[in-house]
């Protein structure tokens, strides 16, 4: 990274390790504070585009090549592989050649849950496991799934969780008791997370 220093933090549990800043876009940064404040500009321009109003079938088509793009306009700014399916292995997610096939897979089962009438919540709350779990992105598929979640819910005439990122993103219970969940959705139990959806619609509603 060409004449930017950025401090690193000690990594959290549960988000993923970023340690190559070869692809910064992002002019004058030089710490990880003005990192986090320049991601979190760029997010704020896709928060307004998809949430603002109720996106349309044409603006948010839920298709492979939007996913991408959705990551992009969250992330675009700053980096310069965003909306690009990672082609490296991690600890988490599918395997690179995998990431394709397994998002289509969640985009079709989106389809059955939608017409099987399940509760617009529960879809939300398993479409924002399944693309984390998938993992598809070298950084902020957390960001990117509760995104993509909230876009769905907002489609469909439903509000979106007002989760607390900041929080979410750094070392707190909040963010344990939401990588609990996570992993208990991975095992097929989604109460947990259901009741996260369920706590933080609350507290934007209440």
């Amino acid at each position: 990274m060409d004449g930017v220093i950025v401090h690193p933090e000690a990594p959290i549990p549960g988000q993923t390790p970023l340690l190559d800043y070869s692809g910064l876009r992002a002019k004058g940064v030089r710490t990880a504070a003005e990192l986090n404040e320049a991601e979190a500009e760029n997010v704020r321009k896709a928060t307004v585009k998809y949430l603002l109003a109720a996106p349309t079938k044409r603006a948010a088509p839920f298709d492979l090549a939007w996913l991408r793009r959705l990551h992009a306009e969250m992330l675009g700014d700053v980096w310069a592989w965003a909306g690009a399916f990672r082609r490296h292995e991690t600890n988490i997610g599918s395997p690179p050649h995998r990431i394709e096939i397994d998002l289509q897979s969640m985009l079709e089962d989106l389809k059955i849950w939608h017409a099987s009438g399940m509760p617009m919540l529960e879809q939300a709350a398993r479409l924002h496991h399944v693309s984390v779990k998938v993992h598809p992105f070298t950084n902020g598929n957390g960001r990117w799934s509760r995104m993509l979640a909230n876009i769905w819910l907002r489609r469909h005439g439903s509000a979106p969780i007002a989760w607390p990122e900041t929080t979410i993103g750094t070392a707190s219970s909040i963010r344990g008791g939401y990588i609990q969940a996570v992993k208990a959705a991975d095992s097929g139990d989604y109460s947990k997370l259901l009741a996260l959806h369920e706590r933080f619609i609350e507290a934007q509603t209440g």
